[in-house]
């Protein structure tokens, strides 16, 4: 049992250290900190002029976003679906990219022979993402608040946080399937740019998933990021409780449980892959 504490104690530290050298990293660019307050007011607000100008100020079509939305409000939709893209992609490529990097330096092969844990070179530099992942929602809220007069609360802003709780599982193992991905093939750019397509595509970030194809919606039901991206909607601008998304949550959890089996299971095969290629210290 004291081996076992002192082995976690060693995991917690190096998982502390590399969480920390990835933020000093990140500090050394202070442009990232203004795209990432550009950015999630620049993308949905396009989206929003362009409905305007589709709508044309007209009742029965606000109806009938309306209707399908759970929401008349155009901007908040538009700038949630968003912020919630950005998060996602900031995920897809966070392991994944953190381990292609380490590869082209040179280093991942020494990381690999540390006893530190495969949890920590995976998600260790991956967890200060979550610093800009909240940073990018509290931009959108200031933007929602003086732009378009969307106040969200206190009490909505936790619930979106249980939200964003719950679907953390699933993402991130996304993101750790995209890293068995590079120790496999070396380069993921070309994937994880496919996938965020899909996600894009089907996830309604700019539009309600009703409006798609019968197969399409079918699809978009067997992704996580459309149950996260519509609960957000609904306990930010809907004003439902935790209860009335609770489904939601639980095949969101589900999901997450399933894909994080799926990327264990993976990563320990490419790795042991990658070790008898001898592909760990080639990029």
């Amino acid at each position: 049992m004291s081996q076992r504490l002192a082995d976690l104690r060693g995991d917690l530290g190096a998982f502390w250290a590399a969480t920390r050298k990835e933020w000093r990293l990140q500090r050394r660019y202070k442009g990232t900190i203004l795209s990432f307050a550009f950015w999630p007011i620049a993308l949905p607000l396009a989206f929003v002029y362009q409905a305007e100008a589709f709508g044309g100020g007209r009742e029965d079509t606000a109806a009938a976003f309306t209707e399908r939305a759970g929401t008349s409000e155009i901007a908040g939709f538009l700038f949630v679906g968003w912020a919630a893209y950005m998060w996602l992609s900031l995920i897809l490529w966070g392991p994944g990219t953190s381990l292609r990097t380490e590869q082209v330096r040179g280093s991942l092969e020494a990381l690999f022979l540390t006893p530190a844990s495969r949890l920590v070179i995976l998600f260790g530099p991956v967890v200060s993402q979550l610093v800009w992942a909240v940073w990018i929602f509290l931009v959108v809220g200031v933007a929602l608040w003086l732009g378009f007069g969307v106040a969200i609360g206190p009490l909505e802003a936790l619930r979106a946080l249980a939200v964003i709780a719950v679907g953390i599982p699933a993402l991130y193992a996304i993101g750790a399937l995209f890293a068995a991905v590079v120790l496999r093939f070396g380069d993921v750019s070309p994937l994880v740019q496919a996938v965020r397509g899909v996600f894009t595509a089907l996830c309604g970030m700019s539009f309600p998933i009703v409006v798609l194809p019968e197969w399409a919606q079918v699809v978009a039901l067997s992704l996580p990021p459309t149950y996260l991206i519509a609960d957000l909607r609904a306990v930010l601008l809907a004003g439902a409780g935790i209860g009335r998304v609770l489904g939601d949550l639980a095949i969101l959890a589900g999901m997450g449980l399933v894909l994080a089996l799926l990327a264990v299971i993976a990563f320990h095969r490419t790795e042991l892959h990658a070790r008898r290629g001898g592909r760990l210290a080639q990029y």
